[in-house]
């Protein structure tokens, strides 16, 4: 399913999204349990799906903090990060930056295994791809260091990622593989930036999409990419509440024009109160791959009506869409759970796989003994 924006004399009828995307994090305890869910809850409407970013990773960069555990004088207290604030520099502090493995490989390779093994038993269906979500160096670097050591941590970190990127890809097969780049600071610097403090030389977005075209770079021929642009889920509350999809429709434009190879998808939030055309009108100004799909982040719990609507006013502006949450499930209770699966549900249509070779023939060769001679 490819997503392109409308032109203005489309006539609107119902739409009806037959794609479900998972954004990555959940509250349930094993990635078995999860992959089992979500497979349970939306047959035929997942064409990749994530491990669940189960235990300690759950709630997005925090578990990274680890990563620097033998600097500790660069990093923000438990309780600073997501609060999008200033932090004074402490001028005794050492400058010395350890930095030990990401182990988002290490979590990757043993969840596959898993999701191979539900493959084979028939749990996940045949053609639905192993989602690593990563988040791009730059959320680590902004919500877990003190701002002082932004500029120096940096590279390093990214090459640790892109090392951990690299085994990822060497031990899962590239048509098995779908890699999702999870942007969050990335929209704070460009509409917060009092919160979000910027250590790029030059213009925000230019070093945004710079850094933004070097992760897509590595990322191998053959495996599918998204991004996840986001607002934060800090007590289910974004850390700005944006007018319009109008900067998402920006970056979006600068990424896909400035990246050489495929984009699969890119997910954007929409607020559950944003059911006026308002909201999704700059869609109407993308400028996509045409092998890219748009995943708009508007099911919300307990208003599966509400969901409907806005699939509705949003259709004018796109030929067709997936449909996920707005990010993702990691700070929700399983209760919550449970019932925003039930709207994506209710407000998706399957898609029904196509019949193998060997059944296709047999039903032409059917209907061709039907016919008169």
């Amino acid at each position: 399913m490819i997503s392109h924006p409308k032109s203005t004399n489309s006539l609107q009828t119902e739409y009806i999204p037959h794609h479900v995307h998972l954004v990555g994090s959940s509250p349930f305890a094993t990635n078995t349990e999860f992959f089992k869910h979500m497979s349970t809850a939306f047959p035929h409407r997942l064409l990749t799906i994530p491990d669940g970013e189960t235990g300690k990773r759950n709630f997005f960069v925090r578990w990274q903090l680890e990563v620097f555990a033998e600097s500790p004088h660069i990093l923000k207290g438990f309780q600073q990060i997501g609060d999008y604030t200033q932090h004074e520099a402490d001028p005794n502090a050492s400058k010395e930056i350890k930095m030990k493995a990401t182990g988002y490989d290490d979590f990757a390779i043993e969840s596959y295994k898993e999701f191979c093994k539900l493959r084979r038993e028939g749990v996940i269906e045949q053609g639905v791809r192993f989602q690593v979500s990563l988040p791009t160096p730059v959320n680590v670097i902004g919500l877990c260091l003190l701002p002082e050591f932004y500029a120096e941590a940096e590279p390093m970190y990214e090459k640790g990622l892109l090392s951990a990127l690299r085994r990822i890809q060497d031990e899962i097969p590239a048509d098995d593989l779908a890699i999702q780049w999870d942007m969050a600071y990335e929209i704070g610097m460009l509409e917060l930036p009092v919160g979000f403090t910027s250590w790029f030389d030059g213009p925000i977005m230019d070093g945004i999409v710079e850094r933004i075209t070097r992760l897509a770079k590595a990322v191998d021929p053959g495996v599918k990419i998204g991004f996840h642009l986001c607002y934060g889920d800090a007590g289910h509350k974004h850390f700005v509440e944006s007018e319009d999809l109008g900067v998402l429709v920006e970056i979006i434009n600068q990424i896909s024009g400035a990246v050489e190879r495929q984009i699969n998808w890119f997910h954007v939030p929409v607020p559950k109160d944003r059911t006026d055309e308002a909201y999704f009108s700059p869609l109407m100004g993308l400028k996509l791959k045409r092998e890219t799909e748009m995943i708009l982040g508007l099911a919300h719990a307990w208003d599966v009506e509400g969901t409907r609507k806005r699939i509705q006013v949003a259709s004018p502006f796109l030929t067709n869409f997936g449909i996920s949450t707005e990010c993702g499930l990691g700070r929700s209770e399983k209760e919550e759970v449970e019932i925003i699966l039930g709207v994506l549900a209710k407000a998706t249509e399957s898609i029904q796989p196509e019949p193998t070779s060997l059944v296709r023939i047999h039903r032409t060769l059917f209907i061709v003994s039907m016919l008169p001679n």
